[in-house]
């Protein structure tokens, strides 16, 4: 497996898993968007074939994991884990010691990953999202940085 940047050419097997994973998933120009105002976007490929992203930013001096996704028939292979660790490192190389995330609260698998990887719950955000699902609001403290 190779974790790489994310490349235009990239768009379709991202917007595939995209498409798949998420109940409310982000549309085309969000993520073309995203690319190009420079948000961290790194895939993980194998055989030539995208099986996840991440996509991660910095804003007001703290690290923001925006989308982490891989593809159905890969998941608990780690490939999360990895994409994840990945931007983890970078933050950390930009001295950025605090990165958070929202998580939809009916999302235990995700939150269990997010807590297995550093990750504490911190706040709840009520009728985040276009459902009014609530969001589970979780943060880690970078060591060393």
């Amino acid at each position: 497996m190779i974790i790489r940047d994310f490349r235009l050419s990239d768009l379709d097997d991202v917007l595939r898993i995209e498409f798949n994973e998420f109940k409310d998933p982000y549309p085309v120009d969000i993520l073309v968007q995203l690319y190009n105002c420079g948000a961290g976007f790194l895939v993980a490929e194998v055989a030539q074939k995208i099986i996840g992203y991440i996509i991660f930013w910095i804003k007001d001096g703290f690290g923001h994991i925006i989308v982490i996704a891989v593809d159905h028939n890969y998941q608990s292979m780690h490939i999360g884990s990895v994409l994840l660790e990945k931007a983890l490192y970078l933050f950390k190389r930009n001295n950025i010691g605090v990165v958070r995330l929202e998580v939809r609260k009916s999302n235990i698998r995700a939150i269990k990953f997010y807590q297995k990887n550093g990750f504490i719950k911190i706040a709840e955000e009520d009728n985040y999202y276009a459902d009014y699902e609530s969001a589970i609001i979780m943060q880690y403290s970078n060591p060393n940085s």
